[in-house]
């Protein structure tokens, strides 16, 4: 970056939204996107808001992240149209970060984690099925939609989860002697995690650009199975 240079983050995940922008000086300056209300939508604004508090110059910006997912669908989608619309105007390279690398970095800000820790990241259960994967220094392993049964955690003895996980994953955690933390994502952990991937040049091209969904959606499945019963005479 350059002595004007500025990155950005996004994190719209979850229920709190929120975007951060790092400073050529390394200073952080977060922002808080508001989604309670559905009849507008914040997301631009408050990256307008924000570049206008720091006083940087868009034209100076070098690079945006986001979490890539797991996570709530319609957030994910402004999240990445959003970055889209921002790389291909100002020609700057997006860093997709997934949302178990987010978690962990949350936690290691919090003080929760120290940063050589791994931690498992569980998140949008459905019935009795997670997308779970492990986090470490490294970067996260590849996330997989599983049952509880199906969880091996191994030597890694840290969960991080949000409100939604079963209740069957919580109890196998507690035999286990598994230490279990809320997530509590933000743009900031979005920036601590997606910064080493920048400046490795591990950057996904603006058109590319995809959420992390842990399973098919239920609209998708939904008319997937209309159009076997057409096909083949069942009523739908």
């Amino acid at each position: 970056m350059t002595d004007q240079g500025f990155v950005l983050a996004i994190e719209t995940s979850q229920r709190a939204q929120s975007i951060a922008i790092r400073t050529h000086d390394a200073a952080v300056h977060e922002e808080v996107v508001e989604a309670d209300d559905r009849t507008r939508e914040d997301l631009l604004p408050a990256i307008a808001r924000r570049i206008d508090r720091v006083g940087c110059m868009p034209e100076h910006l070098r690079g945006v992240m986001l979490n890539a997912g797991p996570g709530g669908f319609t957030g994910l989608r402004m999240a990445h149209a959003a970055a889209q619309a921002i790389a291909l105007a100002l020609q700057v390279p997006v860093v997709q970060v997934s949302g178990a690398a987010c978690a962990r970095a949350a936690a290691i800000l919090s003080g929760d984690l120290a940063p050589t820790d791994a931690c498992w990241v569980a998140l949008a259960s459905k019935g009795e099925e997670t997308w779970i994967a492990r986090a470490d220094a490294q970067g996260p392993v590849e996330g997989r939609s599983i049952e509880v049964d199906a969880w091996e955690p191994g030597d890694c003895n840290v969960l991080v989860s949000d409100a939604h996980l079963p209740a069957s994953w919580r109890a196998l955690a507690e035999r286990r002697g598994i230490r279990q933390l809320p997530l509590r994502v933000h743009a900031s952990a979005v920036l601590a995690a997606g910064l080493p991937m920048l400046e490795r040049g591990q950057c996904t091209p603006p058109e590319a650009l995809v959420p992390t969904y842990p399973r098919e959606a239920e609209a998708v499945r939904l008319w997937r199975l209309r159009k076997v019963a057409r096909a083949d005479g069942t009523p739908a």
